[in-house]
């Protein structure tokens, strides 16, 4: 029959495990200390709302927006969606944080310079620049419209801004030539009437403007020799072909090969945009923008193409990485709550593996060290004891070490230390007591 633990041993045991315990506490306050700091540094989760700055209800700006809004409640995401009266309202919106508005399309061009708090996601389509006229020659430059009253497009649009900038950098703002800020299907009705003689457009190919004057007898469409120098002149331009008959093969429009230069539409946001929300964003136009049209071929857009803005971090990352595994293969909630997990548990084990390894050896280290303790102490009474003085004194501190020793609780794993110890300190007082007795034999 096994023998029951004694008193002794169960109080040898009940110290190991206070020992063990305090270790186990200080190593637990350590990973929660960095848990919670890893917590406190994990990006925010992303928000379940995002507003956008559309444009006008009937244009495309807001038809694409509509498609990005389906997109994203697919992932749970909300876009709301606020009209606006175009690109230029847009950026307002954005520089002055207007109606709670993240993100806006703004044409290229609008920001000249780096806007403090804004930053671009890149390009989504172009934006084709379409100088329509009438005359009975073939014009190709822009100061061949000089006399005629131009249609730069509606007040405070980002068309007017510009088809001023670009008239002004042909001498178009100069008697006898007119600027009028006519725009959208009203230029088109004035050109075909013949109540203007030249109009400026920044449309899609399909839009309503362009589709008319295209077909319209008497209106020609410029081809723009000085393309490449416009966009030398204005990085924020883009020369673009448009083949004979890519709008219409039956009726043969255009009737020859047109060259055009082009804005970008841009999604620019606030630079405190959420990471996730840029992702989102940025898929969703590249499900929108991403095959070919009549002007690029597939897997053009989304891209960092307008260099009026720094381009956001987050974007940057997009366009290098594309979405992360997880978010790939799992629902997007789901894949956000498992990032942000990982995103603490990884380093915290990194930090807990070693840190409960370590722990036996900190355990010895301080079983060892509270023997080694007494080891040094009686080493220096040896060594009092050699210089010959005070031994009396020196008897009454070993007393009280072995008093010590004979109290000390240790685990079982070092009571052979201990024992040891206790034979070092009867040799200890040996040693003491001979010196004791040559120098009562000396007096």
């Amino acid at each position: 029959m096994a023998t029951p633990p004694s008193f002794h041993d169960r109080l040898h045991d009940h110290v190991h495990l206070r020992d063990i315990g305090w270790l186990l506490a200080i190593a637990l306050v350590v990973l929660a200390l960095t848990a919670w700091g890893l917590w406190y540094l994990a990006p925010p989760p992303p928000p379940r709302q995002i507003v956008m700055s559309t444009g006008s209800p009937d244009g495309a700006y807001h038809a694409y927006a509509l498609r990005y809004q389906a997109i994203l409640a697919e992932q749970g995401m909300e876009l709301v969606l606020k009209p606006s009266k175009g690109a230029q309202e847009n950026l307002e919106r954005l520089r002055g944080h207007i109606d709670d508005v993240d993100v806006a399309l703004v044409q290229s061009g609008l920001a000249r310079r780096a806007e403090p708090g804004l930053v671009t996601l890149g390009s989504v389509f172009y934006e084709p620049v379409w100088v329509f006229y009438r005359d009975t020659r073939v014009l190709e430059r822009g100061a061949e419209l000089a006399g005629k009253t131009i249609a730069i497009g509606a007040a405070g649009s980002g068309t007017a801004e510009l088809g001023r900038t670009l008239a002004q950098s042909s001498g178009l703002d100069q008697p006898p030539t007119e600027l009028v800020e006519v725009g959208g299907l009203a230029a088109a009705e004035a050109l075909a009437s013949g109540a203007v003689g030249a109009a400026f457009f920044v449309s899609a190919v399909d839009g309503p403007a362009v589709a008319k004057l295209l077909a319209t007898p008497g209106v020609r469409l410029m081809d723009m020799r000085h393309a490449d120098a416009y966009v030398r002149r204005m990085p924020f331009l883009h020369k673009l072909m448009l083949p004979e008959g890519v709008v219409d093969l039956q009726r043969n429009l255009p009737p020859q090969t047109v060259t055009l230069v082009a804005l970008t539409a841009n999604l620019v946001a606030r630079d405190e945009l959420h990471p996730v929300a840029t992702e989102l964003l940025l898929s969703a136009a590249t499900k929108v923008h991403g095959g070919p049209t009549l002007l690029h071929a597939a897997n053009v857009f989304p891209a960092p193409l307008d260099p009026s803005l720094p381009l956001s971090s987050d974007a940057e990352r997009f366009y290098k990485d594309r979405p992360g595994l997880l978010r790939r293969l799992l629902p997007f909630w789901l894949a956000i709550w498992l990032e942000r997990t990982l995103f603490i548990l990884v380093p915290l084990a990194a930090i807990a593996v070693p840190l409960f390894a370590y722990l036996p050896k900190i355990y010895d280290w301080r079983m060892r060290g509270r023997l080694d303790h007494w080891y040094r102490e009686l080493k220096r009474l040896e060594h009092a004891t050699e210089r010959g003085t005070l031994v009396e004194k020196q008897l009454h501190r070993l007393d009280e070490i072995e008093s010590t020793l004979n109290s000390l609780k240790v685990p079982m794993g070092y009571l052979d230390r201990l024992y040891t110890l206790r034979t070092h300190t009867t040799y200890v007082r040996g040693v003491l007591s001979r010196r004791a007795g040559q120098l009562a034999g000396t007096d």
